[in-house]
């Protein structure tokens, strides 16, 4: 993975993987012997879909904050690009599906939330991947398409399973990832990502 558009890729796959899997094993773990049946109630899956799109909202960030601290070393005193540069890969992994049904008024508040977190968490040395995943986890546990009363006990469970997952995530984005030339791709003018969506 040495470019934008390959990083990116990468960005949005591993954090819709991350969501699917966490939120839906969990939904399918609470339900029990009834979950195909569940599964297919209409106000169910609805609740499954905005569930769904809020985790990959969530674990996008996170994921976004750990790739910004393996990029960071290699920014040469532009730190502040390469946030900039993040900044707009978040939004555009967002953007490239269509806006959910339960947000019509779109992504905008969770891109400046973004933003925001890149800038707070340049001002300090990057964070563990399972620290990070504090967030990602405290905010899909309350979007879970399962009642609150079968829920309650359950906070912890499903936020270690998201830092877990994240660890792993960071495991092969070590293997998979030359930080280094992601970033001159990156600060070369318009990322390639960015490029390619203009030409589309």
């Amino acid at each position: 993975m040495k470019d934008a558009a390959t990083f990116r890729r990468f960005m949005a796959e591993q954090s819709a993987f991350v969501a699917q899997k966490c939120t839906f094993e969990y939904a399918r773990a609470r339900a029990g012997l009834n979950w195909d049946k569940l599964f297919r109630e209409m106000a169910f899956r609805q609740a499954v879909e905005k569930s769904r799109w809020e985790a990959f909202c969530y674990v996008l960030s996170d994921v976004g904050i750990i790739l910004e601290g393996a990029l960071r070393p290699h920014a040469r005193s532009r730190e502040i690009e390469l946030a900039e540069r993040m900044g707009r890969l978040f939004e555009l992994c967002l953007l490239e599906h269509p806006i959910p049904d339960h947000r019509p008024e779109g992504w905008g508040d969770e891109i400046e939330a973004f933003k925001l977190r890149l800038a707070q968490a340049q001002m300090t040395t990057p964070k563990a991947p399972y620290d990070i995943g504090e967030i990602s986890g405290g905010r899909i546990y309350k979007v879970l398409p399962i009642h609150s009363n079968l829920t309650r006990f359950d906070r912890e469970l499903v936020t270690n399973n998201i830092r877990f997952s994240l660890c792993r995530f960071h495991e092969d984005m070590l293997r998979r990832l030359a930080p280094e030339a992601v970033v001159a791709d990156m600060l070369s003018g318009v990322p390639a990502a960015e490029a390619a969506d203009r030409q589309s």
